[in-house]
């Protein structure tokens, strides 16, 4: 009778017998994982069966269907329009329906995922993903405003000026990082009796620039480089007098800071300007990491002749990365957190095009 009340010695056999309920709930546990494995396994890859263009309210349309949910991402490159699936590919005899368009000379498809818009004009565009529809649509309009002219106009008046002299300040590397030998010059835009646009809340560009342009060249620096800021206080200088200096210092890159706006307050977004085809991949570069990490509007890289960009001989951008005179952008460039992560941005910018150039 003993014999038949004693627990098992389970200790000999090399394993531990376990409660029902627990045991039970491993077992359901291994079989979600498996059916989840399973399932992962045979699960068809998103991929892109049709695009039709289409003309409404004056604008183009390209509305592109996929087998399943898939998030595209678009950016703007002068006169090309790239719009990439990141996790899908085009199905075997995909369809493009094609249509007139002032603005759409034609559309290339290169493998795996990305569609090519070639364009006829400046544009403005959007990218909606509609949730549920297995469906993406990019909305394609004119250019909203003319900001180049006024730009153009602002510069011709201020280079005949005289400013006040050039006092560039240095920072030198912290540490041996990526950009180990590097030099790079910023320029703040505005400063002293220029004090650029104002924000909503009437805060001066020239008062936005510079903070920028600390913060940058702090993380510029930890990260190996030395960096040369064309002004560290309340001073305007001659545009002259920027491009000289920048090109005496034997700087590896330029960038001018600036902040936009416009009169017509539905304009936001980040745009990129260069000029020098010796500028063209680092302005694509620089583009691409500010658009993708500040998630703004993207407004599209150009090629317009600004005087600091034109006139100096290093791979040159001049950056404006939100609208002053936007709602939503507003207050952003007078918060720290935003120019944190702005810099963070353009130094992720900054090392891909020095790490794509030595490859």
């Amino acid at each position: 009778m003993d014999n038949y009340n004693r627990k098992p010695e389970t200790k000999r056999l090399g394993f531990q017998f376990l409660p029902l309920m627990e045991t039970a709930t491993i077992l359901s546990q291994v079989s979600i994982i498996m059916l989840l494995m399973i399932g992962t396994s045979f699960a068809s890859p998103i991929q892109i069966r049709s695009i039709e263009m289409k003309r409404d309210r004056g604008y183009d349309y390209l509305d592109v269907y996929t087998s399943g949910w898939s998030k595209a991402t678009g950016l703007l490159l002068e006169d090309r329009l790239y719009i990439d699936f990141p996790d899908a590919s085009f199905a075997k005899g995909v369809t493009v329906a094609k249509k007139r368009s002032a603005r759409i000379e034609r559309i290339e498809l290169v493998k795996p995922a990305r569609i090519i818009v070639h364009l006829k004009k400046k544009i403005d565009y959007d990218v909606v993903n509609v949730f549920g529809r297995d469906k993406t649509v990019v909305e394609i309009g004119d250019r909203l405003d003319g900001l180049f002219t006024r730009q153009l106009a602002w510069e011709k008046a201020d280079v005949k000026k005289r400013g006040q002299p050039l006092k560039p300040i240095k920072f030198v590397p912290a540490a041996a990082g990526a950009l180990k030998g590097r030099t790079i010059v910023i320029d703040p835009g505005h400063g002293g009796d220029d004090p650029g646009a104002f924000s909503r809340d009437s805060k001066a560009e020239k008062n936005l620039t510079l903070p920028t342009a600390q913060t940058l060249a702090t993380l510029l620096r930890e990260a190996g480089a030395t960096v040369y800021l064309t002004r560290d206080e309340d001073r305007r200088a001659n545009l002259k007098d920027v491009a000289a200096f920048a090109n005496r210092s034997g700087a590896d890159i330029f960038i001018s800071l600036h902040y936009n706006s416009s009169y017509d307050h539905r304009l936001s977004g980040s745009e990129t300007y260069y000029y020098n085809p010796v500028s063209r991949r680092f302005a694509e570069t620089l583009h691409e990491a500010v658009v993708r990490g500040l998630g703004r509007r993207d407004r599209g890289l150009h090629r317009v002749p600004f005087y600091v960009i034109k006139n100096t001989e290093m791979p040159s951008v001049l950056l404006e990365p939100l609208y002053l005179t936007d709602a939503d952008e507003s207050g952003l460039a007078d918060s720290p957190r935003f120019r944190t992560r702005l810099a963070e941005n353009i130094v992720k910018g900054v090392e891909t095009y020095f790490r794509d150039r030595v490859h």
